[in-house]
């Protein structure tokens, strides 16, 4: 299941990772105590996956030189997901059985409960800020404990601030039913972070980041089947699937920038992002992202915001594939990596939303959310029923002290 959580609740790696260090910037600058509370609804059109969030997250500056910061999630995830073969209409079979067949992709059922937490004690010393980070998240069938490092040296009267940062994830995927291991699987990553936060002006702000991922071990997902349509079938509907192989390790390469500008004119400001991405597995990815903040009245801070990404397919993504990986005479041979999962084939998603923050009092900020998103196939042969779309809607509260 963490597979299918991933996509929504990225751990704090890459970019989140220049995120969060560019947090605690901005909560140096404000230094002062909360707590907050966050809930959100993910849900996917069809029945396919939903998940509800709601996380609990607070800061309290202890000494002059150290503050804490930590957070605990609780996910609930159900719904339906694609197995991995394609709609029976698409397989490629020399002698199919009799029909009808379905036009769209299986589906399995699943559900499943997260916990997760994250613990961090930001440090300063003069211009240096120094951030140790412990985390930790569980389901029935993974496990995953985290460290990070994070240092930050203000330069320029604090108009610029060098970054670093490492974080490293133990992850256990354990063998549970419905998969396609029999015993538990290890994976360890690697993320090695340095960027800088430029304050180009009064009103802009600039933000340059680079990422160096390493990640090593079972990178396969479990839950998601390969077919090869040399294997005989007996219904096309519901097809025998073999167990997906990926290449045991990915180094990724990310760089992200972002420019925030103040419009004094208008009370509002507006934030471009840029993120490109390329790893061993084949993918290269852009991602552009765009939103306005606009303040209206002594009260409310309102936000349309807009997504959109791209990525290549894999080397080794197919809808199906040809040849029997159980007859070894077989004259079409198993490629050494296969994967069907739609996530690695060539796509593109879209989200777009609005924002609302409301300051109800001195010590209270609630706030209102609803995006929409949208994945879409570009390869030409990868069903377009196997890409969800969902709706998002977020609701917080933070509570000043």
């Amino acid at each position: 299941m963490q597979q299918i959580v991933t996509r929504i609740h990225t751990r704090v790696a890459a970019v989140g990772l220049a995120v969060a260090l560019y947090l605690l910037q901005l909560n140096r600058a404000l230094a002062e105590d909360h707590f907050d509370y966050r809930y959100e609804s993910y849900k996917e059109d069809g029945g396919r996956i939903g998940v509800d969030t709601q996380s609990w997250l607070f800061e309290k500056k202890i000494t002059p030189w150290l503050s804490l910061q930590g957070e605990a999630v609780y996910d609930a995830i159900s719904g339906a997901t694609p197995t991995g073969a394609p709609p029976a209409t698409d397989i490629k079979v020399p002698f199919p059985p009799p029909g009808p067949y379905n036009s769209t992709v299986p589906l399995t059922f699943m559900h499943d409960k997260r916990w997760a937490g994250v613990m961090n004690g930001m440090m300063t010393f003069g211009p240096h800020h120094i951030t140790p980070q412990f985390s930790f998240s569980s389901e029935h069938d993974y496990i995953s404990y985290g460290a990070a490092l994070n240092y930050s040296l203000d330069l320029n009267q604090k108009n610029t601030s060098l970054n670093l940062g490492w974080s490293h994830d133990f992850d256990t995927i354990l063998a549970t039913p419905f998969t396609y291991i029999l015993k538990n699987k290890r994976k360890n990553t690697d993320d090695f972070l340095i960027g800088v936060n430029q304050l180009l002006s009064p009103k802009t702000v600039l933000t340059v980041n680079f990422t160096y991922r390493n990640s090593h071990g079972y990178e396969d997902d479990p839950y998601r089947g390969a077919l090869f349509n040399g294997y005989p079938q007996g219904d096309l509907n519901n097809p025998i699937l073999f167990e997906e192989h990926r290449p045991d390790f990915r180094h990724s390469y990310i760089g992200y920038g972002s420019l925030l500008q103040y419009i004094t004119p208008l009370h509002g400001s507006i934030e471009g992002s840029y993120r490109f991405y390329d790893d061993t597995f084949g993918i290269r990815a852009h991602t552009v992202a765009l939103s306005w903040h606009q303040k209206i009245g002594r009260m409310f801070l309102v936000s349309p915001v807009f997504r959109y990404y791209r990525q290549t397919a894999a080397d080794f993504y197919a809808p199906q594939f040809a040849g029997d990986p159980t007859n070894p005479f077989d004259p079409n041979p198993v490629p050494t990596y296969y994967s069907a999962d739609y996530r690695l084939s060539k796509m593109e998603t879209f989200t777009f939303g609005l924002e609302v923050s409301a300051k109800v009092t001195d010590w209270l900020t609630l706030d209102l959310a609803y995006k929409r998103y949208e994945m879409c196939g570009l390869d030409g042969v990868t069903s377009q029923s196997a890409y969800p779309k969902a709706n998002i809607i977020t609701v917080g509260a933070r509570l000043w002290f």
